[in-house]
């Protein structure tokens, strides 16, 4: 067991040492639905989203369906993000266990922001009109068990996205898989995000950057291309340095590959002192804005089997101003 885990830190140890030489260019801007790619809830993001081989709760649908798995009986989470602009993102999930059959959830994500005036070639200084965007998911999921140590899961999941007259809706797949041993709580995990067709925004523009567009008379509009979802390739691993009954330390590390920008890596940590209070922290290498996070929560009692879990993160997104996240976790 001590060879293959030797085996496998060597393997990840070399990964990024090549990724980094190859120097590729990143493909920034050419996938849609980039809210989708936006962190919810503050314990993954505190742990600088190192959380594909942790996350057990109902917030596994955003990371890993395959966390969905350990919901005990029943688990509500919430999510709010801050976010640059005056934009709001937040996130719902509802995770219910059915026995032996597995696990089932809902969720939802969505992204709001205040009114915005239009403005044209012709009235610079705004029109007097004014629109908002409004893009959102709804998703169902199942997962379950194959063996002991063995959880899989999916998601299935509808995809809008609108800004003025211009929109798409769209269906997407989130696949994922979670092993855990017997050594030091060791776990490792994949899974695949937001897997779906290419899609076109409705309606037509005026293309000021063409004069064959913008010249004619009178002007030619053109349709919109085809772009694809942002989809994300993860890979995680997670173990207690520390796992005692009353102090424990959870480190992780995530490798992700996404269609429309570099591989990224993340490294978490999570310190809990009586499975009540938790301190974490964790750092995002090769980003463009960001890279240090922090955070904190606690988890009480409510009852005989109600228990309450408020997390609060904070991340420094560089030139974007630093970044505050809050999430609620119910669970029964």
């Amino acid at each position: 067991m001590m060879k293959k885990i030797k085996v496998l830190f060597l393997i990840l140890s070399l990964v990024p040492v090549s990724s980094v030489s190859a120097e590729e260019f990143a493909p920034v801007g050419t996938a849609v639905a980039q809210f989708l790619e936006i962190g919810l809830g503050a314990r993954s993001t505190g742990m600088g989203e190192a959380v594909t081989a942790v996350i057990d709760d109902a917030s596994a649908v955003f990371w890993n369906p395959a966390g969905l798995a350990d919901v005990q009986h029943m688990n509500l989470y919430s999510a709010y993000n801050t976010w640059p602009a005056g934009i709001s993102i937040g996130g719902l999930s509802l995770a219910m266990k059915l026995g032996n059959i597995g696990t089932i959830g809902i969720s939802t994500v969505y992204l709001m922001t205040d009114d915005m005036e239009i403005t044209t070639i012709e009235n610079s200084e705004g029109t007097g009109e004014y629109f908002a965007i409004s893009n959102y998911s709804l998703g169902l999921t199942y997962s379950r068990y194959l063996t002991d140590k063995v959880s899989v899961g999916v998601t299935t999941k509808l995809l809008h996205e609108g800004y003025w007259d211009y929109s798409y809706s769209t269906w997407a797949i989130d696949l994922g898989t979670m092993y855990r041993t017997d050594f030091h709580g060791l776990n490792i995990a994949m899974s695949i995000l937001h897997f779906g067709p290419e899609v076109k925004f409705s309606g037509d523009y005026i293309d000021y950057s063409d004069v064959k567009s913008y010249g004619s008379d009178p002007p030619e509009p053109k349709t919109f291309e085809s772009y694809s979802l942002p989809v994300n390739f993860r890979f995680g691993i997670s173990m207690n340095l520390i796992d005692g009954k009353v102090n424990r330390l959870k480190t992780a590390m995530d490798l992700v590959h996404s269609n429309n920008n570099l591989e990224q890596y993340n490294l978490g940590l999570e310190y809990s002192l009586n499975r009540m209070i938790f301190v974490r922290s964790g750092y995002q290498f090769n980003t463009d804005e960001g890279g240090l996070a922090f955070g904190g929560g606690i988890k009480l009692g409510m009852g005989e089997s109600l228990n309450l879990r408020a997390d609060y993160s904070y991340a420094d997104m560089g030139i974007l101003r630093a970044i505050h996240r809050f999430s609620i976790d119910f669970g029964l």
